[in-house]
């Protein structure tokens, strides 16, 4: 991912470019290491939920086989409007289909191998003047609690919800999962650098009954440049 000099305010990828100037939803780090680090597997059904400018679907796309789908569903008009419009510039248009609807509101018939996620997580804090900026960073329009809830109506019994949280979110929407029956198949922790504590967890839940991979991931050595683990996710 880098950014071209000018003022064309996108992110170039290998494969696509994404603008981000009417989203809500920035592009950042999360949504990129989620987007990589994924499982897609032989998934043919993919739910992303919250889908903002549409990165990790066209990520997603990127990595995938032929016949695989993606429903991308954003609560934001001009969010999904814009990802809208990044799918359409990408050679993956046929494979993503960009919903304008909440979780909770959103209905199929579909079961999808793997539910995605890079969710809000600001719980009863100072929210900011703009409501739209709110509704990317504040969990009131999409709880815990819906998104463990959704995946008893749409996540296929084998499937697998993945999903990036600071680490604190991380461990209570864990707890939570748990008492659904959502269990923790995968955690990797996320450190900017080796001494610093965990900033992130990327986590992976499914139905199944497992022993819980656990992983660390550190960005950047002593002098900021990407540490190889990184460079090669």
């Amino acid at each position: 991912m880098h950014r071209k000099n000018g003022s064309d305010n996108a992110f170039y990828f290998k494969q696509f470019q994404i603008h981000h100037d009417r989203s809500t939803m920035k592009v950042g780090t999360d949504g990129v290491l989620l987007g990589a680090w994924a499982d897609i597997g032989s998934a043919k059904h993919i739910l992303d939920i919250g889908t903002g400018t549409g990165l990790i679907a066209l990520m997603l796309a990127q990595r995938s086989g032929e016949n695989m789908h993606i429903d991308a569903i954003e609560i934001d008009f001009d969010t999904y409007q814009q990802a809208v419009e990044n799918v359409e510039a990408s050679v993956w248009q046929d494979k993503i289909n960009v919903c304008h609807t909440s979780l909770q509101h959103f209905s199929t018939s579909k079961k999808y191998d793997l539910i995605i996620t890079n969710p809000p997580y600001f719980v009863n804090s100072l929210k900011a003047p703009d409501q739209k900026r709110n509704l990317s960073r504040h969990s009131d329009q999409l709880p815990y609690t819906d998104i463990i809830n959704s995946c008893h109506r749409l996540l296929h019994p084998n499937g697998r919800l993945c999903l990036i949280l600071p680490h604190s979110e991380g461990i209570i929407f864990t707890k939570m999962a748990a008492t659904a029956r959502l269990l923790c198949n995968k955690k990797i922790s996320i450190r900017h650098k080796e001494s610093k504590p965990t900033e992130r967890l990327l986590l992976e839940f499914s139905y199944q009954s497992s022993i819980c991979h656990e992983g660390k991931l550190v960005l950047f050595n002593q002098e900021e440049k990407r540490t190889p683990s990184y460079h090669q996710l």
